[in-house]
């Protein structure tokens, strides 16, 4: 009797994704995500309004280390930082062509600003507030902060001024997270000239 082979034709198994969009200033914005999680990131990226794209070829899967790697909330949806606009548009040429100029134009609804919903202390954000001195820090302004330097620098607007020179932070476009703390020389601030 023999033994017929278990690599079943047919199964496919898991590929890395990436998961690419704009949010509503038209910042471009893509991870990559690991085989082990490409279910929850696809769904992530629909649930988004984003695109995703499975690393299932060579030319895609040179681009992932150019990417910072995403990481999934329990809501469901995926933080997915920054791009420089050549990395996305070399991202986008993998998209099926029906969603390469959606990919273009598309505004990630969960990306969207909504100042309103920026403080549970009831100031909204002003992002024309980008102090140029750390002393002028108050409650609204707009500076940069990370999880980790590696993963690199994303708008916070301030929401608290508590003791010991430390701040209380949301993510300017990723509001569904956490407010958060850091101290003053913890963050950065943004060019007087910035465009936001």
């Amino acid at each position: 009797m023999s033994m017929t082979s278990t690599a079943a034709a047919g199964i496919t198994l898991p590929h890395p994704v990436i998961i690419l969009g704009r949010d509503d200033s038209g910042k471009a914005h893509a991870s990559f995500f690991p085989a082990t999680d490409a279910q929850p990131a696809s769904r992530a990226a629909s649930l988004m309004g984003m695109f995703s794209l499975r690393a299932d070829n060579d030319a895609v899967r040179s681009l992932l280390p150019k990417l910072p790697k995403g990481k999934l909330f329990d809501s469901g949806k995926a933080f997915v930082p920054f791009v420089k606009q050549d990395v996305y548009n070399q991202i986008a040429a993998h998209l099926p062509e029906a969603d390469r100029a959606k990919a273009d134009r598309a505004k990630a609804e969960t990306l969207r600003v909504a100042p309103a919903d920026v403080s549970q202390q009831g100031h909204a954000a002003t992002p024309s507030n980008v102090p140029d001195d750390w002393s002028k820090i108050v409650v609204g302004s707009l500076v940069l902060a990370t999880e980790d330097p590696l993963e690199g620098w994303f708008e916070a607007t301030v929401i608290e001024l508590k003791p010991d020179s430390v701040l209380r932070l949301q993510w300017r476009h990723y509001l569904d997270l956490p407010p958060f703390n850091r101290k003053l020389e913890d963050v950065a601030l943004l060019h007087p000239t910035a465009k936001l």
